[in-house]
């Protein structure tokens, strides 16, 4: 008999969430996979992370839960996975009022053009009007690609887009219950936590300051060897020239946190009013004019973030560094190339992968 029946199945689980009481690593990984096979109701799902969000997920709880995701994820080997970078967010950010740029697409594209290697991990809109997903969809690179598709995405342009719903299938049985609840759950930590590719280095943007304490520790446990877990002021899941943001950083297993200004690295303090943006079509044409090079506010957001990109990716010995690498790559036309190459890849791998 299994842990999870042992302590009473369903209704032992979700009695010892309602007492506060923390699950241990096998009955929490043993009620994912329940909800993955297809096996728990409807009901049973939502109790189980609702109660789970209630009593507050623990470091031990959302690394098995991390476990059981991706043990039945579908396969995607990355050339160097320990090297490759992927910049992502939790969303659940209510400060744009559903009208933010996606940074960290952009981001991903332009630390790719400076030097890193990028796997960028993503779904569907969150707390963005367009989600990475929606945004690389508008500005035509072609998302429903298996392992195969994705990796010689990598190797031509340097940048791979894995779409979270074709190596994480099994969340069918799940996303129709957190559509229903319309909150924030431990669905949104483990999406940027259970990276296909298993890569070793990440940016993880978190909307909800508390998963700064949570996020990097399970990273830690993960096995991660270098990563940011970001939090700007006002509930941004990444890092903002609206104001400061908090970071903590693991290297080989040891964390510290510190606060960024934008003034720091020579970026302009702005408004949230100057980062706001519409829908898919609105951030494609947002992104192509960051790409050709036009300033703004919405480039110095992604050029901060490309640039906590190429820390962790070690292309660049700190942030200001960083940026001016970021800078640098789309001015020159750099990023706008690894988009094109992007484009033409994928297409060129979803085409194959018809045949």
């Amino acid at each position: 008999m299994g842990e999870f029946s042992a302590v009473g199945a369903w209704p032992g689980v979700i009695a010892e969430l309602i007492a506060g009481n923390e699950l241990s690593p096998q009955v929490a990984a043993g009620a994912l996979e329940r909800m993955l096979d297809g096996t728990a109701t409807d009901a049973q799902i939502a109790a189980f992370i609702v109660a789970l969000r209630i009593k507050g997920e623990t470091v031990e709880e959302v690394a098995a839960l991390v476990g059981a995701m991706l043990a039945v994820s579908s396969p995607l080997h990355l050339d160097n996975p320990e090297a490759t970078l992927d910049i992502v967010g939790t969303g659940g950010s209510k400060a744009l009022a559903g009208k933010a740029f996606n940074v960290s697409t952009i981001a991903s594209l332009v630390a790719a053009a400076a030097g890193a290697t990028v796997c960028k991990h993503g779904n569907r809109k969150a707390s963005s009007t367009s989600g990475s997903t929606d945004l690389l969809e508008a500005l035509g690179v072609a998302i429903e690609l298996d392992g195969e598709g994705v990796v010689s995405c990598v190797r031509s342009a340097g940048v791979g887009f894995a779409f979270a719903r074709m190596f994480h299938p099994s969340m069918r049985h799940v996303a129709p219950v957190r559509a229903q609840l319309g909150v924030p759950t431990v669905f949104n930590v483990l999406g940027p936590l259970s990276h296909p590719g298993r890569v070793g280095r990440q940016v993880i943007g978190v909307s909800d300051p508390r998963l700064m304490q949570l996020v990097p520790q399970v990273l830690r446990r993960r096995g991660l060897s270098r990563a940011w877990v970001i939090h700007g002021e006002g509930g941004l899941d990444e890092l903002t020239t609206t104001g400061s943001t908090q970071v903590t950083e693991l290297i080989d297993g040891e964390l510290r946190s510190f606060v960024i200004e934008p003034e720091q690295v020579g970026l302009a303090r702005v408004s949230l009013d100057e980062i706001r943006v519409g829908g898919p079509e609105e951030n494609a044409a947002a992104a192509k004019s960051i790409l050709a090079g036009e300033s703004g506010a919405l480039r110095d957001m992604v050029v901060l973030n490309a640039a906590a990109g190429l820390v962790v990716g070690e292309c660049a010995d700190d942030l200001a560094a960083g940026v001016e690498l970021a800078a640098a790559a789309i001015d020159d036309g750099r990023a706008a190339g690894v988009l094109e190459r992007l484009v033409a890849a994928s297409q060129a791998a979803a085409q194959a992968q018809s045949n």
